[in-house]
């Protein structure tokens, strides 16, 4: 039996836009009920610990994370030599991950190039770490505060550090990015359309046992669990 029958160009049409289109639809419906369904729901904010910050661009969530605390220092990773100006080194880094050429190429949405989320979509091994020095951060709208304890911050430390690509001589290397205070770290992990720099962001704090959704690929998934 044919499910279906195409018999003039209005319907081949039709077929080409329509298909597209569903599996489009049902990804993003796929993504916002992922982001609905809580992992690790019996977690709950510590009254004292460490505190840490998500926050997006509109396009990535970031983990905001102090350069060192509870025993765990990134300083051999995010090194103050690798900056321009060592001035600029900060009291937490802001550390995203996502597509290389992405990352790259599109500071915001207008600068994305349509190669480069083909790239993203398909699936690359082109990956980076984005990471930006701050001093003392505040909330904000854009940013949102949590505490973990400190055997979750360990796992969240633990996480974030193995996902930087080490050099032959077991040091981390450093890039120009977009401005003196902030770098491209060479990383590990495989980008795709399942695996998004925002769902990094997520599984990195369901690892670490923080209440989140079980999928979380769009930047709002994440940031709907710190409002």
């Amino acid at each position: 039996m044919k499910l279906f029958r195409i018999n003039s160009l209005g319907s081949a049409v039709r077929a080409i836009l329509g298909w597209p289109l569903l599996i489009v639809g049902l990804y993003f419906l796929a993504a916002l009920i992922g982001s609905a369904i809580p992992a690790n729901p019996d977690w709950r904010e510590p009254e004292h610990g460490i505190t840490l910050f998500v926050e997006t661009n509109g396009v990535h969530v970031s983990l905001i994370v102090p350069m060192a605390a509870a025993g765990q220092d990134l300083s051999n990773l995010i090194r103050p030599e690798h900056l321009a100006d060592r001035d600029l080194y900060g009291t937490h880094a802001m550390i995203g991950w996502g597509h290389g050429r992405v990352y790259r190429n599109a500071r915001t949405w207008g600068d994305v190039q349509v190669g480069d989320v083909a790239s993203a979509i398909v699936g690359s091994d082109d990956t980076t770490l984005h990471i930006y020095h701050l001093v003392d951060p505040r909330p904000a709208p854009y940013r949102k505060p949590f505490r973990v304890s400190q055997q979750d911050y360990a796992k969240i430390i633990g996480a974030i550090r193995s996902t930087f690509r080490l050099a032959a001589d077991g040091q981390s290397r450093a890039y120009p990015a977009y401005a003196p205070d902030n770098l491209f770290y060479d990383s590990k992990g495989h980008y795709s359309a399942y695996t998004t720099c925002n769902e990094w962001t997520g599984a990195v704090l369901r690892k670490a046992g923080v209440r989140i959704g079980i999928w979380t690929p769009m930047p709002g998934g994440v940031m709907r669990w710190f409002d």
